[in-house]
């Protein structure tokens, strides 16, 4: 008879289904099933692969990859059985069923939750894949069952949240019976019999019950997926399992403190215990300490005062076992209220506040780059999402000195947000950050150490918010012409006087839309310094006909961004710089920007030598404004000033309405000329027939050298 014995789940885990790239919020929920596999629905893989028509019978195809979250594990899955939508009528359907085969295992404590038949009158309940049950719990009651099994209504109750968009392929669960009963299909939008008033008709969805589950499934030729495969109750012979029964022998020397120890971590995982005064062998407290993530922190609370050196020894095995997390569960409860009242702008610049804090610990891109993070109602997804993941990033250095005392990651990460947060909340954090690094008995000394580096860090950004942020893109074009290039990335970001690389896969060839989508992803998270940060492209001297202000990535709901409308975009030629004969001048230029001049080369001028004329000894003339000069005579009159070091070169493309665009733009000043030139895009955009000129700015400050690193052959060479 085991001592730690579960009680069944309260609810079964959560499951989430992303699009393929990650980079957008979940679109909708499905179920655990044995075997690693996930059951959704057919129209949530849809929506997934972004497919116009969520009802598309065809098949993704076996190698379709789809981003899948359960329980805060990340994987990629492939579609293993596939029922589309058949006989749909506009309100009730059968099929809409996939089974997603997930390629690793999932923790022991994601237990697959059984299943049972729907009946009328059940209570039951749905959540948002998200995960926050106390907002997104829905409780509703079974209130008809399709006599051929094919369907069965749910009628929402007024206590807390509707099942709606999101919710589908999620599970209908019975408290009761601890058990799904069928899975979220659609919202019921009317009956064909009589009209609903309005709130009943908000509050109505329908699910797919179990048995038609089991049907469609045996249909397919799938019906054993829904089987608990067979618990052949095998010892864990694993090194990890070994060496905490090791631990527990050795440091928790007594049945009476073993006792407590098991009753206080049965207590926290949601265990139960014999009310005795036995305790649990240590064979089979290893093994709770193993399945359950939050274990073994929560055993390390019991023995921090006391035992110092056993949990120092715990946590040596637990950096071992990949879902073994970093915080009790009250840690992270109070972690997770404790950012949540932080303002949005704050929340926001978290990614970028990962790149300060942990520089050398990988994480996905999706984490980062997903646009959730932008919005004040979607940020606590990728949020928790990256606390999830953090949790398993075990140690990270105090500061970049050698030797440097470890610290947990996500304490790292929660001192550096502190340090951009008002004095209140700062205080809240930095006590939550002491509280954990005692538990895991680390040095506070290197805490306070990691916590001057944060406070420096934010000081810095705050006193340089006079020089914008800047991303430097170095563009090479891999093939194609015009809209059919392709082009390989390095890119660069600087906010105060340090570059530091981007980590992008530099030998990859894109396509413009892709080009522009990584550009969008880089520069967004240069925004908390409350300033918009400059793109600036150093392209080919072949390549200086390019238009990628103009260039769009894929927006919300089939809308496109346009990043010369969102960001200043301006550009060099290193080529021509480095080549030019008044290199010494470029720099000696720069410097002038702020009360130098530019110079107007009009439409008359048909030679370089009267350009040269223009601005000759003027070392006040800092650019140039190229008038309606004739198109191909204007291209060389381009790479002329940049090569004659000109820091600052205005013109058009096309050979319309640049006049009209010139004179708005030849009195703002040299240092305000890429946002002046960024709105005037932005107006084109808003009324193309007011503003008709397309301005294109080449531009270089006296903002300090560029990357040392810049100029590498190899781009596969090893990041900074």
């Amino acid at each position: 008879m085991p001592w730690f014995s579960p009680p069944g789940p309260s609810r079964p885990a959560t499951v989430s289904v992303f699009p393929r790239s990650g980079e957008r919020g979940s679109v909708g929920a499905g179920v655990l099933l044995p075997g690693s596999r996930v059951l959704t629905a057919a129209h949530v893989v849809n929506l997934a692969l972004g497919r116009q028509n969520k009802y598309d019978a065809a098949h993704p195809g076996k190698e379709t990859v789809l981003r899948v979250r359960v329980g805060g594990h990340w994987q990629d899955a492939r579609v293993m059985v596939w029922i589309p939508v058949r006989e749909r009528t506009k309100l009730y359907w059968k099929g809409d069923l996939a089974v997603l085969e997930l390629p690793h295992g999932l923790p022991p404590n994601l237990v697959p939750p059984l299943w049972r038949p729907v009946t009328e009158g059940l209570a039951v309940c749905a959540w948002h894949p998200a995960g926050r049950a106390e907002f997104s719990l829905a409780r509703s009651q079974v209130v008809a069952v399709d006599p051929e099994l094919s369907f069965a209504v749910v009628d929402g109750s007024e206590n807390g949240a509707t099942i709606q968009h999101g919710y589908s392929g999620g599970p209908i669960w019975c408290d009761e019976d601890r058990a799904v009963v069928g899975i979220v299909v659609a919202q019921l939008k009317g009956d064909e019999e009589r009209p609903h008033h309005p709130d009943q008709v908000r509050r109505r969805s329908w699910c797919l019950p179990a048995q038609r589950v089991s049907e469609e499934l045996a249909g397919a030729g799938a019906a054993h997926l829904l089987d608990a495969p067979h618990d052949t109750d095998e010892p864990d012979t694993s090194s990890e399992a070994f060496d905490l029964a090791d631990i527990l022998n050795r440091k928790v020397d007594s049945t009476k403190e073993l006792a407590k120890c098991g009753r206080e971590v049965a207590k926290k995982c949601g265990l139960t215990h014999p009310r005795d005064r036995s305790a649990p062998s240590v064979e089979e407290f290893a093994r709770v300490l193993l399945t359950y993530p939050r274990a073994l922190a929560e055993l390390t609370r019991v023995l921090s005062t006391a035992k110092p050196g056993a949990v120092v020894e715990l946590l040596d095995v637990g950096a071992r076992i990949p879902h073994c997390t970093l915080l009790t569960h009250a840690e992270r409860k109070r972690l997770t209220t404790l950012l949540e009242s932080l303002p949005h702008q704050i929340i926001a610049t978290v990614p970028a506040l990962v790149h300060d804090a942990l520089p050398d610990v990988d994480l996905p891109v999706s984490l980062l780059t997903d646009e959730a993070w932008l919005g004040p109602d979607s940020a606590a997804g990728p949020l928790e999402a990256l606390l999830d993941h953090l949790e398993r990033s075990r140690r990270a250095p105090a500061t970049e000195r050698p030797r440097s005392p470890l610290l947990p990651a996500l304490v790292c990460l929660v001192l550096h947000v502190a340090a951009v947060t008002p004095d209140g909340c700062a205080a809240e954090l930095v006590s939550w950050c002491t509280k954990v690094v005692a538990r895991t008995q680390g040095s506070q000394a290197a805490l306070e150490e990691r916590l001057a580096l944060a406070r420096a860090l934010a000081y810095s950004l705050r006193a340089s918010k006079r020089h914008a942020p800047r991303l430097l893109v170095r563009l090479r074009r891999a093939d194609g012409e015009g809209d059919t290039c392709r082009f390989t990335l390095r890119m660069w970001r600087r906010e105060t006087t340090e570059w530091q690389r981007v980590r992008v896969d530099e030998e990859q060839a894109r396509d413009i839309a892709g080009t522009a989508a990584k550009i969008f992803t880089a520069a967004s998270l240069l925004w908390r310094t409350g300033m918009r940060p400059i793109v600036e492209l150093l392209l080919d001297r072949t390549d200086l006909d390019l238009n990628p202000h103009w260039w769009k990535a894929p927006g919300p709901l089939n809308t496109h961004r346009t990043l010369g409308v969102e960001y200043p975009v301006v550009f060099t030629c290193p080529e021509l710089v480095e080549q030019g004969s008044d290199a010494e001048f470029l720099r000696e230029r720069k410097k002038r920007l702020g009360r130098g001049t530019l110079v107007r080369i009009e439409a008359s001028v048909s030679s370089l030598d009267e350009v040269y004329g223009r601005f000759a000894g003027e070392m006040d003339a800092v650019g140039a404004i190229v008038g309606e000069v004739d198109p191909a005579f204007r291209e060389v009159v381009v790479q002329y000033c940049l090569a004659a070091g000109l820091p600052v070169v205005l013109f058009g493309r096309g050979e319309q309405g640049w006049a009209h665009a010139e004179s708005r733009l030849a009195g703002i000043p040299p240092t305000m000329l890429p946002e002046a030139v960024r709105e005037y895009r932005r107006d084109i955009w808003t009324r193309p027939a007011e503003y008709v000129g397309r301005p294109v700015l080449a531009w270089s400050d006296d903002n300090g050298p560029l990357p040392e690193d810049l100029y590498l052959g190899d781009p596969s060479e090893e990041l900074a």
